[in-house]
């Protein structure tokens, strides 16, 4: 063979050795660039991750001035700016005391600070919770931050060096959601095998994630907290498949830290699945040291991340953010049980309202049960076959759900319930590993309504999001937080 003929016989092998789960890649890619309609190549609403890594490329740890959307309050009732155009974003204040002490932090919002003549509580950072007569306060300044994990920026990066505040982050979004179902093909198609119709078992699950779950709205339409969850969901996906039977320990660890880095506290907990094959395998010490070089190396970057913005290597910023929950925040903390009731209701029983008039289902601002959205879910109860790793799945993913159950928010805005995203991989794994798929007619039918149901609500989020949700429900649940000020 010529050897200029070589590079493109390799590249001939390549297609034919992945042409399946390429083909997967790419319908996956054209329906989210469908859904996503004319905003795929924009840079979204809520580029938080681009400012953060274009602060990172100018030297800065902070906004170099307000953020986006910003206006102040009397302009917000004067209706002179929208507030939501103003969305999650954190702020601290440094203080300049009369004798030349310098204290940064964020001012307490509970009615009983605000009825303390001449008294301010703030929360100083390195200090906690401090009292501080007004009269002692000479200088006032705000400095303003992208309170979320850092993980999907350090992706952007690169693109943010050349695009700059105009990178395309809901087409980057876009190639990510993508890339999730070629992972879990690869996966599926390497573990079990194509035999016995396997092969069209693993198309069901890579259909039923890409396009059935709440993740069809995340990938299709970008934005700061789906375009981190959709990363994170990547980088557990690629986890799982560098973790089974312990077989690349330095990208496990890798994937996983670049998955924590997107979503701690959610993808922490999957570290056991590694850990539980490197156990069966006979634990050798150096396939452990692997696994934990990188997983430490990013840790160790996050949290001095942290430290240098908020003086706490665990504070991404999130108690700091200027938002209407603050005094709840602040009063029951960022994770209570006070706060599962009402996200048990979002995950279970929460319901849609349908109409005569387009569209004709409108939902919550705090979407829809999953089971309703994402039926197949129930194929859990038929995923009986025994496989090496299956109670691990289900312990990461019962440790990846509890998290969102006790935070302050339920996810909103939502078309379903979006914090499924983060262990919805592990969940769909373990139904594909048990047999739950080869009843392949029930579970066509299950996805296919899943998906219809999915990408409807995926392609109005992204045309008319005003008339997708309800925005005055007298009678729905949490109906109190809309008039929250």
């Amino acid at each position: 063979m010529p050897a200029e003929a070589e590079p493109v016989a390799r590249v001939r092998a390549f297609v034919r050795a992945h042409a399946r789960v390429l083909v997967v890649f790419v319908i996956a890619f054209a329906g989210l660039a469908i859904l996503s309609g004319k905003q795929i190549g924009k840079t979204s609403r809520d580029a938080h991750f681009v400012h953060l890594a274009q602060g990172w490329l100018e030297g800065r740890l902070a906004l170099p001035d307000k953020p986006p959307g910003w206006c102040d309050s009397e302009s917000r009732s004067q209706g002179r700016c929208d507030r939501h155009r103003f969305d999650d974003w954190a702020v601290v204040w440094t203080l300049e005391l009369g004798d030349g002490t310098v204290l940064r932090g964020y001012p307490c919002r509970l009615p009983e600070c605000k009825r303390r003549d001449g008294i301010e509580t703030w929360w100083v950072l390195g200090r906690g919770w401090t009292e501080i007569d007004r009269r002692d306060i000479a200088t006032r300044h705000d400095t303003w931050y992208v309170s979320f994990p850092p993980g999907p920026a350090a992706v952007l990066a690169p693109f943010v060096a050349v695009f700059g505040l105009r990178t395309p982050d809901i087409l980057l979004t876009i190639l990510a959601g993508a890339l999730i179902p070629l992972v879990l093909v690869r996966l599926l198609d390497r573990e079990r095998g194509t035999d016995g119709g396997k092969a069209r078992e693993h198309l069901i699950a890579a259909a039923a994630w890409t396009f059935g779950s709440p993740a069809v709205l995340l990938a299709a339409n970008g934005r700061v907290w789906f375009t981190a969850q959709v990363f994170g969901a990547l980088f557990l996906v690629l986890y799982l498949s560098a973790s089974w039977r312990a077989r690349r320990p330095a990208l496990a660890g890798l994937w996983l830290g670049l998955a924590i880095a997107c979503r701690p506290i959610n993808h922490l907990p999957a570290a056991i699945v590694f850990l539980w094959f490197w156990w069966k395998r006979g634990r050798d010490r150096d396939a452990l040291v692997r696994f934990a070089v990188p997983l430490v190396v990013i840790g160790v970057a996050v949290a001095w991340h942290n430290w240098a913005r908020f003086e706490d290597p665990f504070e991404f910023g999130h108690r700091f953010l200027e938002v209407r929950w603050q005094a709840r925040m602040q009063e029951f903390g960022m994770f209570s049980p006070r706060y599962l009731a009402r996200n048990l209701e979002c995950l279970l029983t929460l319901m849609p309202q349908w109409q005569a008039a387009m569209p004709l289902l409108r939902v919550s601002i705090h979407g829809t049960a999953l089971w309703l959205g994402s039926p197949w879910i129930v194929l859990a109860a038929l995923a009986r076959e025994r496989f090496e790793g299956r109670a691990v799945l289900w312990i990461a993913a019962v440790g990846s759900a509890i998290p969102s159950l006790l935070y302050q928010n339920s996810g909103q805005i939502q078309f379903s319930y979006r914090f499924a995203v983060d262990w919805l991989p592990l969940v769909l794994v373990a139904i594909a590993m048990g047999g739950g798929l080869r009843r392949w007619r029930i579970a066509t039918v299950l996805v296919v309504f899943a998906i219809a149901f999915q990408s409807w609500g995926a392609w109005h989020f992204a045309r008319m999001p005003g008339r997708l949700f309800v925005q005055d429900p007298p009678g729905w649940p949490f109906e109190d937080e809309l008039d929250t000020p």
